[in-house]
């Protein structure tokens, strides 16, 4: 990133499931022992996929989200991708709410509503596009660091 850029910044938080990966990478000894058990075509193709798949499951859940408070609005990362940007006058509330396993963990949505969730805790964005929440173990940082975008 550029020193423009990087000036821009206001803060940045990382909100990872990394106890996640306590129930991710158990569940990925079925596929290995399957290959090493059976080492025919028709369980190959199809443990190779799991791992794959698992494997890229465990890497984001590790890393989690990223959350970049920018001058203009915030950005929302996983492993380096932009997956949204809030522009700063889009937004239009936001409070700390609690989220439930039933509304699940992860990526999540539909429609114009998009939540970024590995916890209890969340942050409900009320945009004039929709609505976002931003999951983090410490809700009221991300309110500061909101509050900072918001006053400038």
């Amino acid at each position: 990133m550029n020193d423009a850029l990087q000036g821009d910044v206001f803060a940045e938080e990382t909100h990872s499931g990394r106890a996640w990966t306590l129930l991710i990478l158990p569940a990925l000894f079925g596929p290995v022992i399957a290959l090493a058990l059976t080492p025919t075509a028709a369980v190959r193709w199809p443990a190779i996929l799991v791992c794959v798949i698992g494997l890229g499951v465990l890497a984001m859940t590790w890393s989690g989200f990223q959350y970049r408070f920018l001058r203009h609005g915030v950005e929302i990362r996983m492993l380096g991708f932009r997956l949204r940007t809030i522009p700063k006058q889009s937004i239009v509330s936001y409070s700390i709410e609690p989220w439930t396993l039933l509304r699940g963990y992860g990526i999540r949505g539909i429609g114009k509503t998009r939540a970024y969730v590995w916890c209890n805790q969340v942050v409900h964005i009320r945009t004039s596009d929709g609505e976002i929440f931003l999951g983090h173990n410490d809700p009221q940082r991300i309110v500061r660091d909101l509050d900072q975008v918001m006053s400038r």
